[in-house]
C-alpha cells in the first residue's frame, strides 16, 4: 500500500471549532442580543445646556429639579421609546435601556448590549451632536464587571413594596417582545393554540429556574405562576 506523502507548508485551514460546550447558556437581552457591559464616554462643552435638552426628552428620566451628588454626579435613566402608559411612572411603564452619568465636564452611558449602545449613541448624536464629543468605548464580560464591582451593603426593601414591584414587573412581562415567542409578546401569543403551548412551555422552564435559585429575603422573586391567570391559560 503506498502511502500518501504530507505536503509542506501551511495546514488546510479548518473551519473554526467554538471550545463551549454545546446547550452552554449565553445570557442575552429580551431583543435577543449578547449581553455584555458597553460603556460610552463623551466630553461636552455645556452643562446647562445638555441638562435643558434632556429635562425635555421624553424618553430621559432627568428632572428639572433633579440634584447632583456631592461629587457633581447626576445619574439618570434611558428608557426604550414609546408612550408611557396614563398615570403611570415611567420607570414602571417602560424599560430602561441605559443608564447615563453627568459631571460638570462628561457624560457616560452604560448598557448591556452594543445594539442598545448604538441606538442610544445616535439618539445623544441627534439631540447633543454639538455639545458632545466620543471619547472611548469600554467593554467587559457580565464577569468582568462583578469582579471590579465593590460589594455593596445589602438594601432590604418593606415586604409590601417588594410584592407591589414584582406585580408590575410581570405585567410588564405580558406585553414584552420574547424571542423565544418569535417576537410576539405573551399577550400576544396566547391568541393562537401553539402560541398558548409556547407560553405555557416557557412559563414552566422559568419556574424550574427560579427553583434552581436560593431566594435571601428582600430579593425580588416574581411568581411567573401569577401569569397563567393574568392571561387566562
Amino acid at each position: 500500500m503506498r502511502r500518501r506523502k504530507r505536503r509542506k507548508g501551511k495546514r488546510a485551514q479548518r473551519p473554526f471549532r467554538s471550545k463551549r460546550r454545546s446547550g452552554y447558556p449565553i445570557l442575552v437581552t429580551p431583543e435577543g442580543d449578547r449581553l455584555l457591559v458597553v460603556r460610552n464616554h463623551y466630553r461636552h462643552n455645556n452643562l446647562a445646556k445638555i441638562r435643558q435638552i434632556l429635562t425635555e426628552a421624553d424618553d430621559f428620566g432627568l428632572e428639572a429639579d433633579d440634584e447632583a451628588e456631592a461629587d457633581g454626579e447626576l445619574y439618570f435613566p434611558w428608557f426604550e421609546p414609546g408612550p408611557r402608559k396614563p398615570k403611570t411612572p415611567a420607570l414602571f411603564s417602560r424599560r430602561i435601556l441605559a443608564h447615563l452619568t453627568l459631571t460638570p465636564d462628561t457624560l457616560t452611558v452604560e448598557t448591556m448590549s452594543r445594539p442598545r449602545m448604538e441606538a442610544c449613541d445616535k439618539r445623544l448624536a441627534q439631540l447633543l451632536g454639538e455639545y458632545i464629543r466620543f471619547i472611548k468605548q469600554e467593554t467587559e464580560s457580565l464577569e468582568e464587571s462583578a469582579q471590579k464591582s465593590e460589594p455593596a451593603e445589602p438594601v432590604e426593601l418593606p415586604p409590601e413594596l417588594i410584592a407591589k414591584l414584582e406585580e408590575q414587573m410581570l405585567k410588564q412581562w405580558l406585553d414584552e417582545s420574547i424571542p423565544a415567542l418569535g417576537g410576539l409578546t405573551p399577550r400576544q401569543a396566547v391568541k393562537t393554540p401553539a402560541g398558548r403551548q409556547q407560553v405555557l412551555e416557557l412559563l414552566e422552564y422559568i419556574e424550574q429556574r427560579q427553583r434552581l435559585i436560593n431566594h435571601t429575603p428582600g430579593s425580588f422573586s416574581p411568581d411567573y405562576s401569577k401569569v397563567k391567570k393574568m392571561l387566562g391559560l
